[in-house]
């Protein structure tokens, strides 16, 4: 029985660029994946996604599972339980990214990925050349590499937005200057202390506005969304470095690092480090 084979896997390091560029990439990858290989996820930093050379897949979001088949790709929203696994009788090879980006879940929400994640190309060859480009740079670190990156993955989103041009959605959340801004503002700024008031008020919204725009854009209230963000960046950071839990609780805005475990565990059913040290592909 064929074995998963990892022909390329990447894990970026941003030294000090963090912030200067529109997209982060966190994780990339080259995959050819056995009969039984299966990835099941409770919440990941970013956005995760999959185009599939050859063979066929299966993704499942919200409990729906989606076929994908060659030269196609699935969009996870990856910061809620996911899943993908291959088509046991044609098992796929997948080239992948996770990125980060203050509006890709604005984004998200627009092209209606919760309904449906699977994308159709036109073109799936210019994707599968974009995405091998972006591995090659994945090879080097420079300020011109990341700058390289951002371009690709601004190009990958393009060619997501065009797929999807037809039967976009207008939803209130896609053109909400104040939303936006706020979502600017907790990016730079989740550590600090934030409730309803001090959220609504950057949003320029009423309170009751203000959990409408967020049910309509995440389907969750506007602090579930903190929260969920915050243990995003906590799990990004103890993968990333190799600070101790104290210090990444006080950096995502948990001055008590007691009460982060604890909440960490209630969020993502592992303890910080027990997190770390099962992060794995």
């Amino acid at each position: 029985m064929p074995q998963t084979r990892i022909l390329r896997s990447y894990f970026p390091v941003h030294e000090g660029w963090l912030g200067l560029f529109a997209y982060q990439v966190l994780r990339a990858g080259h995959i050819q994946t056995g009969p039984d290989h299966r990835i099941e996820r409770q919440d990941v930093p970013g956005h995760e996604f999959l185009f599939c050379i050859r063979g066929e897949g299966v993704v499942t979001v919200r409990g729906r599972a989606h076929a994908v088949r060659a030269g196609e790709m699935a969009w996870l929203p990856v910061r809620e339980p996911h899943a993908h696994r291959p088509v046991r009788e044609d098992p796929w090879e997948i080239l992948w990214l996770r990125v980060d980006s203050a509006n890709l879940s604005r984004l998200m929400a627009v092209l209606t990925v919760h309904d449906d994640p699977v994308f159709h190309f036109a073109h799936p060859e210019d994707v599968e050349t974009l995405l091998i480009e972006l591995l090659d740079h994945l090879d080097r670190s420079s300020l011109a590499i990341q700058a390289a990156c951002d371009r690709h993955v601004s190009a990958l989103v393009e060619a997501l937005v065009e797929a999807r041009e037809n039967r976009l959605l207008e939803p209130e959340v896609a053109t909400h200057k104040g939303l936006g801004d706020l979502m600017a503002q907790i990016h730079a700024h989740y550590n600090e202390h934030w409730d309803i008031d001090k959220l609504a008020n950057a949003c320029r919204v009423s309170k009751a506005q203000l959990f409408r725009l967020f049910q309509t854009a995440f389907g969750k209230t506007p602090l579930a969304w903190l929260r969920d963000y915050r243990m995003a960046q906590a799990k990004r950071l103890l993968v990333e470095t190799d600070d101790p839990v104290s210090s990444i609780a006080i950096a995502v805005g948990y001055p008590d690092p007691l009460y982060f475990s604890r909440e960490f565990k209630k969020h993502a059913g592992l303890s910080p480090r027990a997190f770390r040290a099962s992060e794995s592909w």
